[in-house]
């Protein structure tokens, strides 16, 4: 594990880690794979699951994007980043650094929740072989788990306005939601899941025709005791995307020996000797 400094295209710099078999050959690398977190998770939850892909033959990349984790160097109210430009900075220069590496081995773009939600808008996403997402949806309230559907119109009209309001950035430790995110992060988030078509329905134009166009091969991973997103959720991001060669996969917990999976359970460590190899391996082909 190398730690390495992304430098985005606006002269930004964020904090990542690389992953690389020890004692393999350049030529024997199956493949090098960049892990996009989820909203407000560290590229720290990730590490076990990057352990792992190396030891299977794979290069592995994570990273924290502008105000989170590592990539973190002022206090959070100073942030003026929103998720598109997570996605057309950050997630860029993580994908670029992978694009630099010397090697011919395919690419993967593994995205947890909004890191498969907006790969679209990554710059050169199409010298990507495949995408994998987990646990990706698009966070439309009224089509969310029935658990939290009920909490959220408490949240988005009271709960997130008013405490990140008061604090100049959203302090989800304090309140045990999400995670502590920049204040433009949120206010574009909740657009978002307001909105029956996600980003799709509130950004530009430009935006939309992404997401119609994009034309690499996906692969969507999720789970029915998902406490956050719903099937529908899963399926109606799946739509925005315009690939022709798509597919969703619902898994149930009990199909795969598992009691409890849920939005965040896939990367934990308990999972590497089934789940990983079961539902991951397959897909890097």
């Amino acid at each position: 594990m190398q730690a390495v400094t992304l430098n985005t295209i606006n002269n930004v710099s964020i904090q990542g880690y690389w992953f690389t078999p020890q004692g393999l050959d350049a030529k024997f690398i199956k493949g090098k794979i960049v892990i996009a977190s989820a909203m407000g998770v560290s590229q720290a939850y990730y590490q076990p699951i990057a352990d792992w892909l190396t030891e299977q033959g794979f290069c592995v990349l994570t990273f924290d994007c502008s105000g989170i984790g590592e990539s973190k160097d002022k206090h959070l109210k100073e942030y003026q980043c929103n998720i598109l430009d997570w996605a057309t900075q950050d997630y860029s220069a993580a994908l670029q650094f992978v694009l630099d590496t010397d090697s011919t081995s395919p690419i993967y773009w593994l995205g947890h929740s909004l890191g498969g939600q907006v790969f679209p808008l990554v710059h050169n996403i199409e010298h990507v072989s495949k995408v994998i997402t987990v646990s990706s949806g698009t966070g439309y309230w009224k089509h969310n788990a029935p658990a939290l559907r009920k909490k959220a119109p408490l949240f988005w009209y009271f709960i997130m306005p008013i405490a990140t309001s008061l604090f100049g950035y959203f302090p989800g430790k304090r309140i045990g939601m999400v995670g502590d995110l920049p204040k433009q992060v949120m206010y574009q988030w909740r657009r978002w899941c307001l909105h029956p078509n996600y980003c799709v329905g509130v950004e530009s134009e430009s935006v939309k025709a992404k997401f119609q166009q994009i034309d690499v091969p996906l692969v969507s991973i999720s789970f029915t005791d998902d406490e956050m997103l719903s099937l529908t959720n899963m399926r109606d991001l799946h739509a925005l995307f315009g690939n022709k060669n798509k597919q969703l996969k619902n898994v149930h917990p009990k199909d795969v020996g598992e009691k409890r999976i849920g939005h965040l359970g896939f990367f934990r460590e308990t999972f590497k000797d089934n789940l990983w190899p079961r539902l991951l391996l397959s897909e890097f082909d």
